[in-house]
């Protein structure tokens, strides 16, 4: 996977794993449940062409575009294989996602072609994955996953 390591910093998410781990230490269905809901988040900055806190992608130029064997006009979806890589899968007592996609460092941040000289031009960022931290509606989507299994046990 692609080394970019994302951090959860919120008092009520660790509020809420440590309400779990005393009522269980069996956290692999809570943990599997925030690796599948942050992979279709992540997702979905596919299908709405924004980043995740929000903001459109840059256009492809007619460049780019003349270049797809499709002509599609979609940024980051010619193939799909991009978006179809985004996977997670725990480690021990936390939960990884990422993508093994070689071109997603470049995709999510963006390059210039006097930094990478095989370039045809500069390529905008698109951010797909959240550097960092989770956006603050995701971390909210990742708190419900937690409150719905303390309701649970």
């Amino acid at each position: 996977m692609t080394n970019l390591i994302i951090t959860i910093d919120s008092a009520q998410v660790d509020a809420l794993l440590a309400q779990l781990v005393h009522r269980s230490d069996h956290l692999d269905p809570v943990l599997t449940a925030i690796g599948h809901t942050v992979n279709q988040l992540i997702r979905s900055t596919f299908v709405d062409l924004k980043t995740p806190e929000g903001s459109p992608w840059k256009q492809l130029s007619p460049v780019t575009i003349s270049r797809r064997t499709n002509h599609s006009h979609v940024p980051l979806m010619d193939t799909g294989m991009l978006s179809d890589s985004i996977a997670y899968q725990m480690t021990g007592a936390a939960v990884e996602i990422g993508t093994n996609a070689k071109q997603a460092a470049m995709m999510n941040f963006g390059g210039t072609k006097a930094q990478f000289g095989h370039l045809w031009g500069d390529i905008p960022a698109r951010q797909f994955m959240p550097t960092e931290h989770l956006p603050v509606t995701w971390e909210q989507d990742v708190i419900e996953v937690i409150e719905d299994y303390l309701g649970i046990l």
